[in-house]
Parts: C-alpha cells; sequence; structure tokens
C-alpha cells in the first residue's frame, strides 16, 4: 500500500484507477452529496454495485484529531480486505466519513446527519464520553453500532441493544490491573491517577470495586482535567500518600508523557499497571527510558508473547498490514487498531450468513454470535452481554517491550 495508491480520485500515475477513493466517491453519489455518476466515473469504469455505506464517525479536526486518527487504520484494513473479496453480498463498503471533533456535543448532529443519508450501519465514535453521547441517538434510531471505547457501560446489551463492543471493558482492564499488583507484586498500598473523562471515572470505580474484594482500599486517587499543563502536583500527591504501586487510566499520550516525567523528576518510580493507550511508541521520544521500565498496559493474549508463545498467523499478517499505514508510524497501537477489523469481519459473515441488511436481522445474530475468532481474541455475544472478548483474553504487557525487535511495531511481551 504504497503513497501512490491513496491519491486524487480517478487515474493514478501508472493509469491505474484509484480504489478507495473511487469507492469513497461511490458513495457520496449514493448519498446524493455529488451530481450524477456518469459525470464522474472515469472512462471506461462500468458501474459498480450499489454500495454498503457505512457511517465512519472520528475526528479530522479538534484537539484529539492526531491521537485518534490511527485508531482507525484497522478498520480501513477490513475495508480492503472485504471489498477486495467482493463485499458483502456483492457490495462494496463505502466509508461515510463524518468529523465529530472528538466532541460529546457534537455526536448526535453527526448521527442525525448520518441518518438522514440512510445509513444504518456505524463504526465510531471513539472515546467513552463520545460514545455514550452518540448512542442516545443511535439506539433509537437501531443504528447497527460498534464504537471503540472501553467504558463497561457501552456493553450493556438491554440499555444498548444495538451497540457491540469489540474491545475489552474497563472492568476487565481493572480486574487484570489490580490483580497483578496486589496478587503478582504484593503490593498493598495503591494509587490511582486518572484523567477526567467517562473512561477515567468508570475504570476508577471498577479498580475500586476490585480492591474491596481483595481487602483495599486505594491510599490515594487523583483526578486530573484534560487541559492539565503538568501533573507534577498529582503525581506527588501519590508519592506523598505513600503508594507503593499505581493504576494509571490516562488514555492520551500527553498526559502519559507528563506523568512519567513527573515520576522521573521526582525519582520515584513505583511499578505502574493501566490503559492500553500508553503503548504508544511515541512516549518513547517523550519520556526518558528508565522511566517506563515497569510500566504495564492491558493488552490481548493474541497479540503479545512470552517465552514460549507468540502472536499466531493472523495476526502477524494484520500487523504487516498495519505498518504499512503512514498512518501508524511510531504508535505501536495494534490494540487499538483491530477492534473496527473485527466489527467489520464479523458483521460481513452475519450478513451473509443472513442474508439481511436490516438492522433488526443483523442484532439477532449478533445477540446469538458464539466463539468467533477474532483477531483480539474470541468473540462472543448474548442479548444481555455486548462486551464481546472474555476476561481470560485480557493481559497486561510490558510498554517497554515495544523497543524489541520481536514487537514488529505491534505486539508486546506479556508481563510474567
Amino acid at each position: 500500500m504504497s503513497k501512490g495508491d491513496r491519491g486524487g480520485f480517478g487515474q493514478r500515475g501508472d493509469g491505474r484507477l484509484d480504489r478507495r477513493d473511487f469507492l469513497r466517491t461511490a458513495g457520496l453519489i449514493g448519498a446524493g452529496a455529488l451530481g450524477p455518476a456518469s459525470l464522474l466515473l472515469p472512462q471506461g469504469v462500468a458501474r459498480a454495485a450499489d454500495p454498503f455505506r457505512l457511517g465512519w464517525v472520528r475526528p479530522t479536526t479538534g484537539r484529539l484529531a492526531s491521537s485518534f486518527h490511527m485508531l482507525y487504520v484497522g478498520g480501513l484494513i477490513a475495508v480492503e480486505e472485504i471489498n477486495a473479496a467482493g463485499g458483502i453480498m456483492g457490495r462494496p463498503i463505502v466509508r461515510v466519513e463524518e468529523d465529530d471533533e472528538a466532541s460529546p456535543a457534537r455526536e448526535p448532529a453527526v448521527v442525525k446527519k448520518l441518518q438522514e443519508l440512510g445509513i444504518r450501519h456505524m463504526a465510531g465514535p471513539t472515546g467513552s464520553s463520545q460514545s455514550l453521547s452518540s448512542l442516545a441517538t443511535t439506539t433509537p434510531a437501531k443504528i447497527i453500532q460498534a464504537s471503540y471505547a472501553n467504558g463497561a457501560e457501552l456493553g450493556d446489551g438491554t440499555k444498548y441493544p444495538y451497540h457491540y463492543q469489540f474491545t475489552f471493558n474497563t472492568n476487565q482492564q481493572a480486574e487484570i490491573s489490580v490483580r497483578y499488583l496486589v496478587e503478582t507484586l504484593k503490593v498493598k498500598k495503591v494509587g490511582i491517577i486518572q484523567e477526567n473523562t467517562a473512561f477515567g471515572e468508570q475504570a476508577t470505580a471498577a479498580s475500586r470495586a476490585i480492591l474491596t474484594k481483595l481487602g483495599l482500599e486505594p491510599v490515594k486517587v487523583e483526578v486530573y482535567p484534560l487541559n492539565a499543563p503538568d501533573l507534577n502536583t498529582y503525581v506527588s500527591n501519590l508519592r506523598k500518600a505513600g503508594a507503593e504501586g499505581l493504576i494509571a487510566w490516562i488514555a492520551s499520550v500527553p498526559g502519559a508523557a507528563m506523568a512519567f516525567n513527573a515520576m522521573h523528576a521526582q525519582k520515584w518510580q513505583p511499578p505502574i499497571t493501566g490503559h492500553n493507550g500508553l503503548f504508544t511508541e511515541s512516549l518513547f521520544d517523550l519520556v526518558p527510558e528508565e522511566a517506563l521500565k515497569s510500566v504495564y498496559g492491558t493488552n490481548y493474549r493474541t497479540l503479545t508473547w512470552t517465552d514460549s508463545e507468540f502472536p499466531g498467523e493472523k495476526q502477524v499478517a494484520f500487523a504487516k498490514k498495519l505498518v504499512a499505514f503512514p498512518e501508524t508510524k511510531g504508535s505501536g497501537v495494534a490494540v487499538a487498531n483491530a477492534p473496527f477489523y473485527d466489527y467489520l469481519h464479523a458483521l460481513k459473515m452475519v450478513i451473509e450468513g443472513e442474508k439481511s441488511f436490516e438492522p433488526d436481522v443483523i442484532k439477532r445474530a449478533l445477540d446469538n454470535l458464539k466463539g468467533y475468532k477474532g483477531l483480539l481474541g474470541t468473540v462472543s455475544f448474548t442479548p444481555q452481554n455486548h462486551t464481546g472478548i472474555p476476561t481470560e483474553d485480557v493481559v497486561l504487557a510490558s510498554i517497554l517491550s515495544g523497543k524489541n525487535p520481536k514487537s514488529a511495531g505491534v505486539f508486546r511481551e506479556r508481563a510474567k
């Protein structure tokens, strides 16, 4: 997938048709956003089958655009694979993209716009706050949706019957993170630092619940705003409270860099467990290596290695495609890129199995999906539980192992 494959609509420099931009334009034609199709099709190109239009909600502007743009690459890979194999029931997938600016307040208007265009299937948005906001509109509209967000509430099939979570959730992340500190490392004084978001709040609440089950309470919980200029005070408060281990519910690179740099400056390096957002390789350019030696993030068993295990052929093939995209350079975010990949391939399977694009038919099929071998794990749903990844497929992995050649820019070493 060279840069030349992603040029403007029409003929490429080598005379071949740019398939991605052709399909994107075909989607606009189908949405009525452009003029007659005959004016836009390159000479000699036949009119394609009616496309399967997929709502694609992501920030292309705003503060989080650069952090989130690579999180959709797994979905782009799935679209290319599915279209190369003939689409879904012969219909090529076309992404109808809307910019939500990563703003929860924007989500209702974005969804309504897609709904007016006749969109009934959607990928995105990203972020728990954004996803919860979008669900207020997508749920009554019966739009089949998978967002990229870890909030446990998003997997409640009773409350959000048309939304499916192809990721682990905050409850699972909390359980893995807390138990590793307390049961494996024998830490008794646990502190928590969290961003002030829906994700941070839910992850901290889940962590408290697991600690309580183990007969402990956090010695200190520090909550910082996303616009905090630095985290020195928050880190200092945790250190002074006597925390011997930390759980970091931090999803952004700037927040993680500020936290780890503050600890390094204070010469305090407790073991840290936390969010999969910590795997972003750009941290290596922002934080001293020694500050990351005892930092672990939640990951998927399928994307980690041990002395005796390594990711399978499917994961390795995906990784090679993933790192070919310029959007992922230096990101190390296979964890974040894969949910949309699994979602779209599962969507193709159930639509073709049921021979229907109708949301209620797809919902019934997904509600009965069992043992689907996804990239991230074995996915199963019930009408009540729409979190597909089982807890046994969730592990902790070393952040610093991203520097190991075995990582291939994607994989990480499982915590021992």
